[in-house]
């Protein structure tokens, strides 16, 4: 609820509420399995801006175009276009690593995620092996179910409900702090929201 207007108004809520979750378990992840500091400073850096383009553009388009321009435009996607750094194929794998925490549609680890990739020809095998890499860095390179490892209960456990004036404060600090191209494609998309 907003304001005490006594319902949920923010479009795409579930969603919204959805990728708040996850962007919690991305930072917890990253903690728990980054051993290098430096390294760690980077990806937390990333982790504050991780998927806010999809909480901004679920206030004001469908579902499938969020995703559609998020994995198309954000480096830590195969999707999208350009060579990868070092950098964006580790938040790949703790976002890979992190989902089966808060969802409940993706419950592969990043070793199960990234395998079957390969094995239906979703990714070549220079990014296997850079993915691979990493996840045997982060030791992380196995089979196994995260939703039972006590460490994932815990921190599902200490997730606070989530509001929609939470959700706002992150897209308006995105906002405010970040120059947001997703603005031009919501206005491209919705009919009469270009400046006349």
């Amino acid at each position: 609820m907003i304001w005490g207007w006594g319902e949920t108004v923010l479009k795409n809520y579930e969603w919204c509420v959805y990728t708040y979750k996850h962007r919690r378990a991305f930072e917890y992840v990253a903690k728990r399995l980054i051993k290098d500091d430096v390294l760690l400073e980077k990806i937390l850096a990333r982790g504050k801006m991780h998927d806010l383009d999809k909480q901004l553009l679920y206030l004001f388009l469908e579902w499938d175009d969020c995703v559609q321009y998020h994995i198309t435009h954000r480096p830590h996607h195969l999707e999208s276009a350009g060579n990868k750094t070092y950098e964006d194929y580790v938040e790949m794998v703790i976002d890979y690593e992190c989902s089966p925490y808060t969802k409940p549609d993706k419950p592969l680890n990043a070793y199960d995620f990234v395998s079957k990739l390969m094995e239906k020809k979703q990714i070549d095998e220079p990014t296997f092996e850079v993915l691979m890499t990493i996840m045997k860095e982060l030791e992380i390179d196995r089979s196994y179910d995260v939703t039972k490892e006590q460490q994932c209960i815990d921190f599902l456990n200490s997730l606070e409900d989530v509001t929609e004036e939470m959700i706002l404060f992150e897209v308006m600090e995105y906002v405010r702090t970040n120059p947001v191209e997703e603005l031009d494609y919501i206005s491209d998309k919705i009919p009469g929201a270009k400046a006349r």
